[in-house]
């Protein structure tokens, strides 16, 4: 059985209080003689704070809900390695669940996260129906994390500037001297939505003309993209003529799109030149090193986590203030499935 402040002040006989007092900093007018015997009692006894008791004091589980989509290719998962350690510094905890993309699942683990008396939600939804996102809201926090979602005004959001993306990605290729640029996107998404316009707007400033099945929607989103990514390519593949680059707004679909091209004999970049986004660890490592656009996923999580604890300390105080999107800027990392070459070069994204 766990220790309890009971048994520490049953063991130093000192009152509960007193212990209270020490584990809970709140011991100025506690010696310093007595407060050191009451810590090294707890470590003896390996006393660990009852957070659900504690909330139920106090009010705050200091716990963050998170919930992504999927954690298999590496984009989120970064993102909440980053909040995790920026909310560990403030004596906070994240809870972290996966929808796979589905609605249903999505809506469950909301209330599921609401029923472990979270402090705050931030969610990367796969819905664009904001209601019970904002059902949740009205109870606690609700911060938005890479996706809008309808009515998205009422909610405060972190990401990246998406339209830049789109914008880096197809200026590169165009660069480069790529004429015929296909873009592979997701079924439902604002950041590929926003990465798409980035593309064509750069299309149509450089007079670049996008033919009929240059771009591609994906029948889903997240975890199925290498495969996916695979099979759309392979169509692409059979375009006259067919494209000499193509985009992905992610790099697990990039990865499929690279097997593809392989697989039907072509080289890369000399005949297709190809782009992802998000920047894997992964992409250095390949035969081909993947160029990508990075969103710094990590360093979003930390500002998705410094803007969460902002707005639970600014509820508390009873000062709302209107909510406004958080757009990091990306940068483009380019490697040899772009430039022939597999040695590094970090360009700063500029418009």
């Amino acid at each position: 059985m766990a220790a309890r402040m009971k048994d520490i002040a049953k063991a130093l006989n000192v009152s509960i209080v007193t212990v209270s007092k020490v584990l809970n900093k709140n011991d100025s007018k506690i010696s310093e003689a007595t407060r050191q015997r009451v810590l090294a009692c707890a470590r003896q006894l390996d006393y660990r704070t009852n957070l659900a008791a504690k909330g139920l004091a106090t009010g705050h589980s200091k716990t963050i809900g998170l919930i992504v989509p999927e954690l298999f290719h590496g984009f989120f998962a970064e993102v909440a390695a980053g909040m995790s350690d920026a909310l560990a510094q403030q004596g906070y905890g994240l809870i972290i669940s996966s929808s796979r993309d589905d609605v249903k699942l999505e809506n469950r683990d909301i209330k599921q996260m609401l029923a472990r008396s979270v402090d705050a939600l931030v969610v990367a939804s796969c819905s664009s129906d904001a209601d019970v996102l904002m059902s949740a809201d009205r109870e606690v926090p609700v911060i938005l994390l890479d996706r809008r979602v309808d009515h998205s005004g009422a909610f405060w959001l972190v990401g990246a500037d998406d339209l830049l993306v789109g914008e880096l990605a197809t200026q590169h290729l165009v660069d480069i001297g790529r004429k015929r640029i296909a873009f592979i996107g997701a079924a439902s998404s604002s950041p590929s939505s926003d990465r798409k316009k980035g593309y064509r707007s750069v299309m149509s400033g450089a007079g670049l003309s996008v033919p009929p099945g240059f771009v591609v929607r994906l029948p889903q989103n997240e975890e199925s993209n290498h495969v996916l990514g695979a099979k759309f390519t392979r169509q692409l593949l059979k375009l006259k003529p067919r494209p000499d680059a193509v985009f992905c707004y992610n790099d697990p679909t990039a990865w499929g799109a690279t097997f593809a091209i392989h697989e039907a004999g072509l080289r890369i970049p000399e005949d297709i030149a190809i782009l992802g986004c998000g920047n894997s660890i992964y992409n250095g490592f390949f035969g081909v090193p993947l160029t990508s656009v990075d969103l710094n996923a990590a360093h979003m999580g930390q500002e998705a986590a410094n803007l969460v604890l902002r707005v639970i300390k600014e509820r508390s105080q009873k000062a709302r203030h209107t909510p406004t999107a958080l757009l990091l800027r990306p940068t483009l990392v380019v490697r040899g499935s772009t430039i022939g070459d597999t040695r590094n070069k970090d360009r700063k994204g500029s418009k």
